[in-house]
């Protein structure tokens, strides 16, 4: 993901963020003169990105989750990041904030520096432990995306630092899921964990990334091919909206069914017809 793909894409997690519920102070609803419940969750990451740490400390002390994650899996760290504010990364960090947890796109926190060019949080990051070499969804790990030479410098000389293999870490998630494809086919027994706000299983990793032989050895094993995560996307939808031809390819000759709708009304044929060549 280039820098400017990066940018497009965080601004837009934040145009949907203003005004949302965990942007909005809970309104009184005079009528019953009681305070809306909101998320506790969405009440956190509204204290944070306010920058009131008194309020934070206040709510993390009655037992708020430090790692919530928004709707894109956006921790406060994250956006703490985002918002260059180096002060709230530094306080969250120093309260337990996981540093390398990554939100929906796969996404750490030091990704988010090293594309916005946030020099500072990303040394301060580095310090406090952050994978330089951690990958996201698009293969890509923070140098990849780090355009400004000061940030290329800085986590170019912090991989030769620590000797990370950048080629295979960007293998290590389809390594791991061949692996365990092969156990289960083995084993005759599918012991996979939906992702816990996606409900995204390993079959719909493997269409979105075009891991074919993780996919190939999934079905073999008997995963049911039109399984669907919460938004009622099957592999097919996964696979034809990230134009893997070959696993959608693999998906319609397993016999998946072309006619099934996710909860945006979008049907497999036609995200086929979309992004791929006549199958």
């Amino acid at each position: 993901m280039k820098m400017a793909d990066a940018k497009q894409k965080r601004n837009e997690q934040l145009k949907r963020w203003i005004g949302s519920e965990t942007d909005l102070e809970p309104p009184v609803v005079k009528r019953q003169k009681t305070k809306v419940k909101f998320d506790d969750g969405a009440v956190f990451l509204a204290a944070c990105s306010s920058g009131d740490t008194d309020e934070v400390l206040k709510l993390l002390h009655r037992g708020a989750d430090i790692n919530y994650a928004n709707v894109d899996g956006l921790t406060a760290l994250h956006q703490a990041c985002i918002d260059d504010n180096v002060d709230m990364v530094k306080f969250l960090v120093e309260n337990g904030a996981n540093i390398n947890q990554p939100d929906n796109e796969g996404w750490i926190p030091l990704h988010a520096a090293a594309s916005c060019g946030y020099l500072d949080i990303a040394e301060f990051l580095i310090g406090q432990g952050a994978h330089v070499g951690a990958v996201n969804s698009e293969g890509d790990t923070p140098l990849d995306i780090a355009e400004e030479e000061a940030m290329e410098e800085l986590l170019q000389n912090e991989v030769n630092r620590q000797g990370v293999d950048i080629e295979a870490a960007r293998k290590e998630e389809e390594r791991i899921m061949l692996r365990d494809a092969r156990q289960w086919l083995n084993s005759g027994h599918i012991n996979d964990v939906r992702h816990a706000k996606s409900g995204g299983t390993a079959l719909h990793v493997a269409a979105a990334k075009g891991y074919t032989e993780v996919l190939k050895l999934l079905i073999q094993a008997g995963y049911d091919v039109n399984i669907k995560d919460y938004d009622g996307w099957t592999p097919l939808h996964a696979a034809a909206h990230w134009g893997k031809e070959e696993a959608c390819r693999i998906l319609v000759d397993n016999l998946c069914d072309m006619e099934m709708v996710n909860k945006v009304v979008e049907n497999v044929e036609f995200l086929c017809e979309c992004f791929l060549p006549p199958l």
